[in-house]
């Protein structure tokens, strides 16, 4: 008799273990389903993000298990924006990219250009996507003062998705105050010149998908190229978003 009713607390004790709990309902809908309110007096503080044993708890409420369901995301989806930067004052030049309409892009390297972030991401002017997502990107060339706007009339900085699609372009900064005098000619009264241009973009990018800083030199001779490839190049990049395209 005691052994039967051993085998029976244990078979009792088992089924307990594996049921669902409710707690102010009889129909729970999860190993512990609370209809109502959940108080906890004391939470350990975390010092640091992130790290790839954390998980941040949200509620879902489109849940089919139960009308509200606690659900786990990774820390690394809030706190892993992966920024990249990099800077460099002349002495860089440009590489051809055998894409056509004269793109070329530049020569910086991320192991000796970075300031900021992986150098193994960027190589010759080409940043790697770690992640999938919307990253946003900031890319500037500053000029010396005095630069003659005349050498860099219709030149371009841009950016290269995936090596063949011009994603973004943007002509070189330029200000050029003129009266025209009709039947005569078009008088010239300032040229200001240029001192930095910036090309601020948005590119959706998946993992392993590249974006390549590039320069149009179309029309540029050999010996005014030069002044381009003295001047200061900072790029920066930061994913903002896991949103899809």
């Amino acid at each position: 008799m005691k052994k039967y009713f051993s085998l029976f607390v244990v078979f009792v004790l088992t089924n307990i273990l594996h049921a669902q709990v409710g707690i102010n309902t009889s129909t729970p809908k999860s190993t512990l389903d609370i209809n109502g309110n959940l108080k906890i007096r004391t939470l350990p503080v975390v010092s640091a993000y992130p790290a790839s044993d954390q998980v941040i708890l949200i509620l879902d409420k489109n849940a089919t298990t139960g009308d509200f369901e606690v659900k786990q995301i990774s820390a690394d989806i809030l706190f892993g924006g992966h920024a990249y930067y990099a800077s460099k004052t002349g002495s860089w030049s440009l590489l051809n990219l055998a894409i056509g309409d004269s793109w070329y892009k530049l020569n910086l390297t991320g192991t000796a250009d970075t300031k900021l972030g992986d150098p193994s991401r960027f190589t010759d002017g080409v940043y790697t996507a770690p992640q999938s997502g919307v990253y946003s990107v900031n890319y500037e060339i500053q000029l010396a003062s005095g630069v003659d706007i005349e050498v860099l009339g219709g030149k371009r900085i841009g950016l290269i998705k995936n090596n063949t699609v011009v994603w973004d372009e943007k002509l070189f900064d330029a200000v050029r105050v003129a009266i025209n005098v009709p039947l005569v000619l078009t008088l010239t009264l300032a040229a200001i010149p240029v001192n930095s241009t910036s090309l601020n973009s948005m590119v959706h990018l998946n993992a392993g998908e590249t974006l390549t800083f590039a320069l149009n030199t179309s029309g540029v001779l050999p010996i005014n190229l030069g002044l381009l490839t003295t001047a200061k190049v900072n790029i920066n990049i930061h994913k903002i978003s896991n949103q899809t395209q």
